[in-house]
């Protein structure tokens, strides 16, 4: 290649490439309030979307919606502020019953087949689950005006930085409520002062190690600053697309980036737009997004919901599929497409060049570097679709919000063939752990709804905690009852790392394990994982056929799809579970899933995309050996 053509090449590349950095050791950062947050907005993006996937690339944007309203508050608009109602009401109040109506009322709305503003004109909003009299007043003024006065008068009682103290380990709204109600305190500024002046100690609920720890969380939330949850970037990018669908100048638009690679974090949302009108689409783009910025001749920088950094990148329709490629991809996934002989010329869609150049499509979580280029032919990687049922899932039996009968009925509706029941073993304690007498209650309970959700197959099992000298928190003659057992950690996370590899080590000898949960219990944004010899592990796994859980629970997403290969390598099996808590958890397959297909995983490499005779044959002669 000449060398001009490369630099130039490189340039263009480095221009366009506001998003696509790996994420590597910044990675783990400051958490969301509340797990169930993250894993609805994988929910709401997908149903943002009128086609069965959120991708699909080669899928015009005119094609999202019918019907449209850009002006009109759509149900997930809605449910947000109602979120935002119940986050202030739990700030302000020690009764906590009415933030949970407006947190219920959020859920109800996102769940809608249809949007509220008709059903309040058929007169069927008071009649939907989880909206009262008070909550319907206010989505009727949400719809109608635009805005909430009720909202906005809790917004006046606190400063607007009040809520990124939530990137604090352990401070929830509540504690959040003390520290801005006792001391005045309302961004991380304040806080940091406070506590360096020894004032967040005497707080009742706090203390001199609490303080001291939100010491050192301050200085973790201000190092990863401005990152975000990837169903962030999924809700946001895909709600910006619905509105793009109502700018007739726009002939095409999908999300690129790291959010379109899937990266388990990320800092801003990157946009791809066709038109033949750039600037029309700029004028109408203000009623979209916040803070619009033109960086140079065919990118615009804005800002979207007061949180986070959306980049627009404008192409001709004709040359739509290399500004995708060349935003999607790292510098050295587009440096390697290059190497390989691929163009960056005409092409409405990224299948055109491929196809041009000769080589094999290449999945967008996959562009990471340029491995995949080297492939013949296009690799099937799993998709959601692929999973017929699932493990990991909890009920109100321990720490889940919903019943058995109703985890079991929500399964069944999503079409699985199996599921597992796994709630808490004693040792969780702080979770509701089943004593065996309450295991007993349990399983009874699930045979008292088994035959109303036939033909689907229940599978009894638990999540045992790893205890910290490895043994499993059940004694054999209990283990023995169940059809699968999930080891996970949930203590002692601060152990030295051989003494880490090692109590997981002895886990993995016991022969009812049948997989091992989160393997690290780091949480996203908020909790650094402990530290394991991974290569130990994986051998280990391998050789007792204990496989590994990928957690889809977005906070989570552990195993990290960087270490899936090796253990594939090493004989390891894998099984995207939920870890779902609720019936609206389950979606955090869609996010397991994610994950695996960055690791480039296909359908035969997980488990639970066979067919329950084959899964139930299995865990058979597994629990018989």
């Amino acid at each position: 290649m000449n060398l001009q053509i490369e630099k130039n090449v490189r340039a263009a590349i480095d221009r366009l490439a506001h998003d696509r950095r790996s994420v590597r050791d910044e990675r783990l950062q400051a958490d969301l309030q509340h797990a169930g947050h993250a894993v609805q907005r994988i929910g709401e993006a997908k149903d943002v979307v009128a086609r069965g996937t959120i991708d699909g690339h080669n899928q015009a944007v005119s094609c999202l919606h019918i019907r449209h309203d850009s002006d009109r508050m759509n149900k997930f608009d809605i449910a947000r502020a109602l979120d935002d109602i119940s986050s202030y009401l739990e700030l302000s109040e020690n009764n906590r019953f009415r933030a949970l109506a407006f947190e219920r009322a959020a859920h109800s709305i996102r769940a809608l087949d249809a949007e509220p503003a008709d059903l309040i004109a058929s007169g069927e909003l008071v009649k939907t689950p989880g909206i009262g009299k008070a909550t319907a007043a206010i989505i009727e003024e949400l719809v109608r005006t635009g805005s909430s006065k009720y909202l906005e008068e809790l917004r006046t009682h606190y400063p607007s930085g009040i809520f990124e103290l939530l990137r604090v380990p352990k401070l929830g709204l509540k504690k959040i409520g003390i520290l801005h109600e006792k001391l005045g305190i309302g961004n991380l500024d304040d806080l940091e002062a406070a506590a360096r002046e020894g004032r967040v100690a005497p707080l009742p609920g706090f203390g001199p190690k609490t303080q001291q720890y939100i010491l050192s969380g301050i200085e973790k939330a201000r190092r990863r600053e401005s990152h975000f949850l990837l169903p962030v970037g999924v809700e946001v990018g895909e709600q910006i697309r619905e509105h793009l669908a109502a700018i007739d100048e726009i002939e095409d638009a999908e999300v690129s980036g790291s959010v379109r690679r899937r990266l388990e974090i990320i800092r801003n949302v990157n946009i791809v737009i066709a038109t033949r009108d750039q600037d029309a689409v700029i004028r109408a783009l203000t009623k979209i997004v916040e803070k619009i910025e033109r960086i140079d001749d065919d990118t615009v920088k804005a800002f979207a919901r007061n949180e986070i950094d959306v980049w627009f990148h404008f192409t001709k329709p004709d040359t739509f599929g290399a500004t995708l490629l060349v935003t999607t991809g790292t510098p050295e996934f587009v440096a390697a497409f290059l190497e390989r002989g691929g163009r960056l010329g005409r092409a409405r869609t990224e299948k055109e060049l491929f196809d041009k150049s000769g080589l094999a499509f290449v999945d967008p979580e996959r562009r990471e570097n340029g491995d995949d280029l080297k492939r013949k032919r296009h690799r099937r990687l799993v998709e959601v679709s692929d999973l017929r049922g699932t493990f990991h899932v909890h009920t109100t039996f321990s720490d889940g919000r919903n019943t058995v009968h109703e985890m079991l009925a929500s399964a069944r509706d999503r079409g699985f063939e199996y599921v597992g029941i796994s709630d808490h073993s004693p040792a969780a304690f702080y979770a509701g752990g089943l004593s065996v007498e309450q295991l007993k209650l349990q399983h009874k309970e699930i045979a008292a709804h088994e035959r109303d959700v036939a033909p689907m197959r229940v599978f009894r099992g638990t999540e045992a905690d790893i205890l910290p000298d490895g043994t499993i928190d059940y004694d054999e003659k209990t283990l023995k009852k169940f059809d699968f057992v999930i080891a996970s950690i949930h203590s002692r996370f601060q152990m030295p790392k051989d003494e880490m590899t090692e109590r997981m080590l002895r886990a993995l000898d016991n022969p009812y394990v049948t997989f091992l949960g989160h393997l690290t219990g780091r949480k996203l944004l908020s909790r650094d994982g402990y530290s394991v010899d991974f290569e130990r592990i994986f051998e280990k796994a391998g050789q007792r056929g204990v496989m590994i859980e990928i957690n889809g629970n977005p906070n989570r997403l552990d195993l990290d799809w960087r270490h899936i290969r090796r253990a594939l390598d090493l004989g390891v099996g894998f099984s995207i579970n939920p870890d779902a808590h609720s019936i609206h958890e389950y979606a955090a397959l869609i996010s397991g899933t994610w994950v695996a297909r960055k690791a480039g995983l296909t359908p035969k490499e997980i488990f639970n995309t066979k067919p329950v005779e084959e899964v139930a044959e299995y865990l058979k002669s597994r629990r018989a050996s």
